[in-house]
């Protein structure tokens, strides 16, 4: 995903930007969870989304902190908001449901929960 749109950055060519936009939709699929955080896998072809097993079901703030850069990336090459909405929801989500100190975060965070 990131790929393709530094692709697109260097080239200009929009085949680069369209298969970006694809896959953005796909993966924007993810977010489809009760609190609006996304789950660490989705299925492209199905848009089914859950989390990996081997942390609890949870998924890990790396994830879901680093995706950030390229839904934002997203939003901005093609004019539509969608992309950087859900991904900014991510970050309300986390400050309002984690009452922490010096923004010191979970690294597990639940998609059902926050």
């Amino acid at each position: 995903f990131g790929g393709l749109l530094s692709a697109y950055d260097l080239s200009g060519d929009k085949t680069f930007l369209e298969k970006a936009q694809d896959l953005g939709e796909r993966l924007l699929k993810a977010f489809n969870t009760p609190t609006g955080l996304p789950g660490g896998q989705v299925s492209l072809s199905s848009g089914v989304q859950s989390n990996h097993r081997w942390n609890g079901g949870s998924v890990l703030l790396a994830e879901i902190g680093t995706v950030q850069l390229e839904f934002r990336s997203l939003a901005r090459h093609t004019g539509i908001r969608k992309y950087a909405e859900a991904a900014e929801k991510v970050y309300d989500i986390i400050h309002e449901r984690n009452n922490v100190p010096k923004g010191l975060y979970p690294i597990y965070l639940s998609s059902k929960t926050g």
